[in-house]
């Protein structure tokens, strides 16, 4: 919640157009302010063509993103090297 103006702040200048990998490995909690804001750029993102990965193995964030179903809307990967192939590679 004390960063989540920080994260949106983040994403509000990311390229939409192109894959956006949102790194989550420091995170130790994901309040709905954060869900929100994640939900809101891969929505920004879809139609400009591009798409959003996310990055944890926090077990506790894995649950997060699992109750608000965001891991079926968005790619979770392990490391941020694997979270950067895009479909196309």
């Amino acid at each position: 919640m004390a960063t989540a103006p920080e994260l949106e702040e983040a994403l509000e200048g990311a390229d939409v157009g192109k894959r956006i990998v949102i790194d989550l490995s420091g995170c130790t909690f994901l309040d709905s302010s954060a869900v929100r804001a994640l939900v809101a750029t891969a929505r920004a993102a879809e139609p400009a063509g591009g798409d959003v990965a996310l990055v944890t193995r926090d077990p506790g964030i894995l649950r997060v993103l699992e109750i608000a179903s965001l891991d079926m809307l968005l790619p979770v990967h392990e490391t941020v090297e694997l979270a950067s192939v895009t479909p196309e590679s």
